[in-house]
Order: C-alpha cells, then structure tokens, then sequence
C-alpha cells in the first residue's frame, strides 16, 4: 500500500512539472505588456475608430465641421456639434478609467506601494480629461476646436499606455504569487516523499539533492521579483530620463525569475523520469 501511495505521489507532481513548465513556455514578458480586457479592448476599438481617419482633421473633430463652405449661422452650428462631440469623447474615456481606478485599488494582489503609483498615475489621467471640458467649453472657432482635439488625442494615447501598463502589472502580479505559492506546495510535497522513503528504508540522496537545487532555485526567483519590485516603486517617483531604465530593468528581474522557476521544475521533471525509468525498467 504504501509502494502504491509513493508511486501516485510521483505521478501527480510529474503531471504537474509538465502543466507548469508549459505554462511558462507560454508566458512572455515585455517592457509594456498588454492585457486584452474587456475595458481594455473597448478603449482600443473606440480610439482606433477616432483615429482611423484623424490623419488630417485633428482626432476626427473635422468630421463636425463638414467640408463645404458655411454661411456664419452654420458655422456657429458646426463649432457646437464639434464641442458636443468632444466632449462625449471625454466622457466616454472617463467612463472607461473611473472604474479601472477603483479596481486597482481594490486589487488585492498588488503591493501598497504597487496600488499607490497606479493609482496615482489614474488619478493624473482623470484630472487632465476633467480639465479638457472647460477648455472645450471656452472654444470659439473651428480652429479652437482642432488645437484642443490635438490636445485630447495626445492624452487619450498616453491614457490607453498608462491603462495597459496597470492591468499588465495585476495580471504579472497575480501570477507570480500563484507559481511561487504552488513551487511552495511543491517543496512539501518533496519533503513528504523524502520522508516516506525514508520511512520504507530507502536511500533518499538524490531526492534531499534534489529538494536543494529547488529550494535555490526558488529563492533565486524571490530575489529576482524582489528586485522587480524594488524597481518599478522606484519608478514612480523617478525622473522620466531614468524611468524607462527602471521599468526595463524590472522586465529583466521578472524574466529572471521565470526562468528560475522554470528550470526549477525542469530539476523535478528529469527526478520523475529517472525514477520512473527505475521503477519499470
């Protein structure tokens, strides 16, 4: 019985190696990376509709104006529809980061320091869009219309980056807690065999040999998004000439720390075939 309990102890961790080493393979990191939520995606299909055509007429308020030649009480109309339009435009990117915000800072599985900067950063995004209604409202001519489009359009991508930027780092966040929090269940899943070999009188020197080169590989892996943690905060607050080398440099730590996982569970994997092969040769 206890032969048949140390054999399914076996299989299951070699099911998981395999399931997490694929995992990985399919993880990617990237200085910006890009999560397709529903949010996200209806803020890109709407901002790729309003740039679609915005090459000439400055985030597509040209639109309002019409191309023929208008009498000054149609002109007047034009400047109102241009207004109307931009500022449903505004309203509807605010729709769009009123609640992201309060999501982040809901989001449990960031750092307090992690949530403040998001935060922060959202904070800024929704003021400045606040502050783009008055300035339509004071618009006057269509040319006052087109300057403040421009405005707009500049800060409607800048706010897309700043959105993708937050929900890459939840979505990278959650994910490091998992892997590391089942690497965990996985060095006590090895101890237990140890102990259940040991148990039957069996030599467990390979399986404490290889319940070290784990555990080191494991810690290399905290280490590694310690330092990614300790980057990003610094960001925050950093000047933009340094800000793009912080934020590249904790892409760096965070692929590190893959690959420690990663080849901690390739440690396990080649253990489960060696067994295995003893096992039923």
């Amino acid at each position: 019985m206890k032969k048949y309990v140390i054999a399914l102890v076996v299989a299951v961790i070699f099911v998981a190696v395999i399931l997490v080493s694929t995992f990985l393979d399919n993880v990617s990191v990237k200085p910006l990376p890009i999560a397709k939520t529903p949010a996200v995606q209806e803020t890109n299909q709407a901002a790729e509709g309003q740039h679609a055509s915005a090459k000439g007429d400055s985030f597509t308020a040209g639109r309002a104006f019409g191309a023929k030649k208008a009498s000054p009480d149609d002109r007047e109309a034009m400047i109102g529809r241009g207004k109307q339009y931009l500022l449903t435009q505004v309203d509807n990117r605010l729709k769009l980061l009123d609640p992201f915000r309060t999501r982040v800072k809901n989001t449990t599985t960031l750092s307090d320091s992690e949530r403040k900067i998001l935060v922060s950063e959202l904070n800024a995004e929704i003021d400045t869009f606040e502050a783009f209604k008055p300035e339509i409202n004071r618009s006057a001519t269509k040319q006052d219309i087109r300057n403040v489009a421009d405005k707009i359009k500049a800060e409607w991508i800048k706010s897309r980056l700043t959105v993708e930027r937050a929900e890459g780092q939840i979505l990278a966040t959650t994910k490091e807690n998992k892997l590391l929090s089942e690497a965990d269940a996985t060095s006590l899943d090895i101890q237990k065999r140890i102990h259940a070999l040991k148990a039957l009188g069996k030599n467990t020197k390979a399986q404490e040999g290889l319940l070290t080169a784990y555990s080191e590989k494991i810690a290399s892996a905290r280490l590694h998004l310690k330092s990614a943690k300790e980057q990003f905060d610094a960001a925050g607050s950093a000047p933009e000439s340094q800000k793009e080398k912080l934020i590249n440099g904790k892409v760096v730590s965070v692929k590190n720390a893959q690959d420690d996982i990663k080849d901690a569970y390739k440690l396990l994997t080649q253990e489960a075939r060696r067994e295995f092969s003893q096992r039923y040769k």
